[in-house]
């Protein structure tokens, strides 16, 4: 989802900048001609916009200040995969309410973002075995609707850009091909490499997007240790992100690293325990887009997690719930999470 406004922005040309005070449209200055005050008015207006360009870009880490992975899509047993011969669907529902202000240049650049979510996954874990680990793939597809509030003004003077806009469709496909799993005992170790493909909708000139119009490359590293006598449980799924360059505007997104992780206790079917991220950019934002230079990016979470766990004929079924609240953000829009998680698992 795109964070930022995109196209150009709305400027006051009649804006005196040597006094800090609006003129009435129209008046002219004194001992000044109509094409005077015509190239004067031009000029002022450009550079309101340079500056209103440099403080919504300012804000942000990562092209429009959001992530190529879905922080949070992870929790339990992120170390663990379902039996082989198992197939298995998922589904995510997520509600994320975020925001973003800052002052830079005597300018307030302020964003508010709502996200409604629901990503679809499959699972399939075949019976064939790799370096001794159990071998599966999987497909996530997530559909999104989004919208974003953009404001930017003076400290007690003129708003210079304030536009809402709603998108909603395909967002980008994230395909694992390879995922492998080993485990001793209560110990599991998970191994993935993912993709993420450009499928979601985008337009450069819109205010928000729901594709980042890049591919990116992921290895994870999933751990879990799970004692199934006491029902404990401590889980982590860690990734690092290498995005390619946005070839509509020639801005490569600095690489991410992300940890999800959760600590559980199970007891006759429920589950409770608490669960989070922490998302960290690594490398600078750069390329001929990127004319302001590279932000690092940083957000922490932490919130409650419960769930139930049944079955139903042949079919074991998984809810969880879970509310994580973002913190310690740095360059990027932050705000609340809410995770309901469905899971379907056929097989052994």
């Amino acid at each position: 989802m795109s964070s930022q406004p995109t196209g150009s922005l709305k400027t006051n040309s009649a804006f005196d900048t040597k006094n800090n005070t609006a003129q009435p449209a129209g008046s002219t200055p004194a001992g000044g001609s109509a094409i005077a005050k015509a190239l004067t008015d031009g000029l002022v207006g450009l550079l309101v916009g340079l500056v209103l360009t440099f403080a919504s870009s300012v804000c942000w880490a990562s092209e429009n200040g959001v992530g190529t992975y879905p922080n949070g899509i992870m929790d339990l047993l992120g170390g663990i995969m379902a039996p082989p011969g198992s197939l298995v669907f998922k589904n995510y529902f997520l509600f994320w309410d975020a925001s973003a202000r800052v002052f830079t240049n005597g300018i307030e650049v302020k964003n508010d973002a709502k996200v409604y979510a629901d990503l679809l996954q499959s699972v399939y874990v075949t019976h064939t075995k790799i370096l001794g680990a159990d071998y599966g793939f999987s497909l996530l597809i997530p559909f999104v609707i989004g919208t974003l509030h953009a404001r930017h003004s003076l400290p007690n003077g003129p708003t210079f850009f304030n536009q809402t806009t709603t998108v909603g469709g395909l967002g980008d496909v994230i395909a694992t091909p390879l995922a492998l799993h080993w485990h001793w005992g209560r110990f599991h170790l998970l191994t993935a490499g993912s993709t993420y493909a450009p499928s979601g909708s985008y337009d450069r000139n819109r205010l928000m997007n729901i594709g980042k119009n890049r591919w990116s490359f992921e290895p994870d590293v999933g751990l879990t240790w799970f004692d199934q006598e006491n029902g404990r449980e401590a889980s982590a799924f860690i990734g690092y992100t290498v995005n390619l360059e946005n070839t509509a505007t020639s801005y490569k997104s600095g690489d991410e690293f992300h940890a999800d992780f959760a600590l559980a206790q199970r007891l006759r079917g429920f589950v409770f325990g608490m669960a989070g991220y922490a998302f960290q950019q690594t490398t600078r934002d750069s390329g001929p887009g990127a004319l302001l230079g590279g932000f690092f990016g940083r957000v922490i979470a932490l919130g409650p997690l419960a769930g139930y766990r049944f079955r139903v004929g042949k079919a074991a079924i998984s809810l969880n719930a879970k509310y994580e609240f973002e913190f310690a953000d740095q360059n990027r829009l932050a705000g609340n999470a809410l995770w309901l998680t469905g899971k379907l698992q056929f097989g052994p």
